[in-house]
């Protein structure tokens, strides 16, 4: 590095040590002038008089701008560094912050909608049942109607009632969780297949009065239902059941 006198305009060559341990105040090895280094401190002479070597330290007193001898005392290593540094706490504190709000918008997700969830997301359900156990979390029973089988139906006039027909179905949960109670719908066709009638009958409406409908439907086990309904047309000779 080079700094000029003031004085005399002499160019100096001074390294960062010395600079430093000097806080910047030189003494001109010839005027005999005494200044700031720092003021005039540059990569090249500043006019072509040559640099020469008889530059003395004044004193090893700091001065009141030790921030300036501090900056120019560091080499670019040490820059590099220093800004780097704080960088790493700040990114990991962010970091952290980022996780915890994932970690809150996915527990309230499993706790406001956590049907919705297991609609899309199946394989969470064994997490939101453990999780709803924990928070008390409404979480409704898997619905799978296409593992419900029919294993008997019969339908035909009823044996008291004109104009009337009694319905009977035994139903068997081939799944093996327990679900809720499907719903039962049911269509009446003529000979031609066209259909006459359907209509769809929640749980409610077609379960026995002894059983709970929020127990749900035990895994493997059979039910049996009765129906009594309004004859919909003499033409229909064909029905059909289905689960919803």
């Amino acid at each position: 590095m080079f700094t000029q006198c003031p004085q005399c305009s002499t160019n100096f060559s001074i390294s960062d040590h010395n600079l430093t341990a000097a806080g910047g105040k030189v003494q001109c090895g010839k005027c005999g002038e005494i200044f700031n280094a720092l003021y005039t401190l540059s990569k090249h002479p500043m006019n072509d008089s040559g640099p020469v070597d008889s530059l003395q330290i004044a004193s090893i007193d700091r001065l009141n701008n030790d921030s300036v001898a501090q900056r120019y005392s560091l080499s670019a290593d040490d820059e590099t560094a220093a800004d780097a540094a704080p960088a790493k706490p700040s990114m990991l504190k962010w970091g952290v912050l980022g996780l915890l709000l994932c970690a809150t918008l996915i527990a309230q997700a499993g706790y406001f909608i956590p049907n919705q969830l297991t609609q899309h997301y199946p394989q969470l359900r064994p997490w939101l049942e453990q999780f709803c156990a924990i928070t008390h979390c409404e979480l409704a029973r898997q619905h799978a109607p296409n593992k419900v089988a029919i294993t008997h139906r019969d339908v035909r006039s009823h044996p008291t009632l004109p104009q009337a027909l009694l319905i009977s179905v035994t139903m068997k949960n081939e799944a093996d969780f327990i679900q809720a109670y499907p719903q039962l719908k049911l269509s009446f066709f003529d000979l031609n297949h066209k259909q006459l009638a359907t209509r769809t009958f929640r749980a409610s409406e077609y379960l026995p009065q002894t059983v709970d409908i929020d127990q749900g439907f035990p895994a493997g086990a059979t039910l049996s239902v009765a129906l009594e309904l309004i004859d919909p047309d003499k033409n229909a000779v064909n029905f059909e059941f289905d689960f919803k």
